[in-house]
């Protein structure tokens, strides 16, 4: 038995893959486009504000129509945009899915980008950009990216900054859409109560209007830099992250360092949990978490604490890094952190939603999509000494460090 699910490719050439599952009475359907904020150049921010504007006017529909047509059937519709993707989907009762695939090719084919529209929604995401630089847990995560990666397309804010918002015209708004939302740049998802025959002919109905095109998306990749980072601002913590080294996406070597974040600060059993909350009272906020790319990937570990607690919280997240590195896990850690991640996994998959985005994402970023049993296998088969062979070659001296909030100095 293959350990790759086929992808399907429709008359008009999208690509698509159908989920079938009448277990559940929904479908979660969603388009997924190679569109995102490390292909961008120096319009930073454009392919936020393209996927707030499909939504304010097409030539069939207004807003109001739009979110209509789907919440009027008690579903959802939505979208994001994150470094290498965005998607735009829909959640909708079985028999009402065509509505959606109708929608979805409407909003994508045929937006107006209205300029009067552009006008007011760049306001709307001037208060977006506010109010996550309001955060500093926000601001410390995207410093963590500039951390690891410097000022590169790696380490941009999809929201873009306010210097660039303003900057982006009609003119520019209009040239990324047509150059970015074409088919050799789209996925289609779709789980759920539907069929691969009914799923075809959707698909070739509603989206045989797409622009014809190839990936517009290139790639270079960026080397990392390990900086050190100080943003001041008036908060009363002082919110603290260590950039490591990590793994790009899909690889045998991604759940192993899967493995090592969980034992590290994936849980409240976690080394750094333990330690820094449990132990020594320092933190009320700890974790770790993987950043996962194409083709690099790294380690943030995050933690907040009042200014005076600073030192020794540091010094104990290195001091456990370097455990962790010259004697690995005890074999309860590992074991746990590796059933977690399992757990975790698995239990992430159980909505229509979720397994959407899992076979979305690999879809459009590889090319291929591995069942869920292959996955779950390999990380079965992962052993305790090949875990700790790779964490010697994952952990070492190097190590970026952000700091944000009243920092003297």
């Amino acid at each position: 038995m293959s350990e790759n699910l086929e992808i399907s490719i429709s008359k008009n050439d999208i690509r698509y893959f159908v989920e079938e599952n009448h277990t559940f009475p929904s479908v979660s359907l969603g388009v997924f486009v190679k569109s995102g904020s490390r292909y961008e150049t120096n319009k930073l921010g454009i392919a936020h504000f393209i996927e707030h504007m499909v939504f304010k006017e097409t030539k069939n529909r207004s807003a109001f129509e739009i979110s209509k047509a789907i919440e009027g059937l008690g579903g959802e519709i939505n979208a994001y945009t994150s470094s290498e993707y965005s998607l735009f989907y829909v959640k909708l009762l079985g028999k009402d899915i065509e509505v959606g695939f109708d929608v979805l090719s409407d909003i994508l084919t045929n937006p107006t980008f209205n300029k009067d529209l552009l006008e007011k929604e760049r306001e709307v995401i001037l208060e977006e950009i506010y109010e996550f630089y309001d955060d500093p847990q926000d601001i410390c995560q995207t410093e963590a990216l500039r951390s690891l990666w410097g000022d590169s397309p790696l380490s941009r804010n999809p929201l873009g900054t306010e210097e660039s918002v303003r900057s982006i015209t009609y003119e520019d708004i209009v040239s990324y859409f047509e150059g970015f939302f074409v088919k050799g740049n789209i996925f289609i998802s779709a789980v759920g109560d539907i069929d691969q025959v009914k799923a075809e002919k959707l698909v070739e109905k509603y989206f045989k209007d797409f622009r014809i095109g190839e990936n517009g998306a290139s790639t270079e990749t960026i080397p990392y830099k390990f900086l050190e980072i100080n943003y001041p601002k008036e908060t009363a913590q002082l919110h603290l992250a260590i950039t490591l080294k990590g793994e790009k996406s899909f690889t045998h070597e991604s759940y192993l360092h899967s493995i090592f974040t969980v034992a590290l600060g994936g849980n409240m059993s976690s080394r750094l949990f333990q330690k820094l909350r449990e132990e020594h009272g320092l933190v009320y906020t700890v974790y770790a978490y993987p950043v996962r790319l194409i083709d690099t990937g790294g380690t943030v570990i995050y933690a907040s604490t009042l200014p005076k607690y600073e030192n020794v919280a540091r010094e104990i997240i290195l001091e456990e890094l370097s455990n962790i590195r010259e004697k690995g896990l005890k074999d309860e850690e590992f074991v746990n952190a590796k059933n977690y991640l399992l757990g975790s996994m698995i239990l992430g998959l159980e909505s229509t939603s979720s397994r959407m985005q899992k076979n979305g994402v690999s879809g459009l970023m590889q090319g291929y999509i591995r069942t869920i049993d292959s996955i779950i296998k390999e990380i079965e088969s992962i052993q305790k000494d090949e875990f700790d062979s790779y964490l010697k070659g994952l952990l070492d001296d190097t190590y970026g460090v952000v700091r944000v909030g009243k920092i003297d100095g």
